[in-house]
């Protein structure tokens, strides 16, 4: 009798066991593996870093741009970058000018 109260404690005791284990691997995976666990983390910092790349390349074009559209403004207007977006624009060429056709 004695004996199969020890083996009753020995199941529960192996039961509870086995289910602690199996709890603190189901956490551990999603620790890891889980839609904020560590490599979806680290997926993420990567496309942030690379979101920034792309966001400063279109501020300096965006500042690029203000910058041209500043010299064609009356106030300050660039006759060298006017005479240049009048040529390639319109097609201007002057008499003493050679044109050269690039097909693509």
């Amino acid at each position: 009798m004695m004996r199969a109260h020890k083996q009753k404690i020995s199941v529960s005791q192996t039961l509870g066991t086995v289910m602690a284990f199996l709890l603190f691997a189901y956490f551990a995976y999603h620790l890891l593996h889980g839609d904020r666990g560590y490599f979806a983390n680290k997926g993420l910092q990567i496309k942030l870093v690379q979101t920034e790349q792309k966001l400063q390349d279109k501020q300096a074009e965006r500042t690029a741009l203000e910058n041209r559209v500043k010299l064609m403004r009356p106030d300050g207007l660039d006759l060298d970058l006017l005479d240049e977006r009048a040529r390639v624009v319109l097609g201007f060429v002057q008499a003493q000018e050679r044109v050269i056709l690039q097909t693509q």
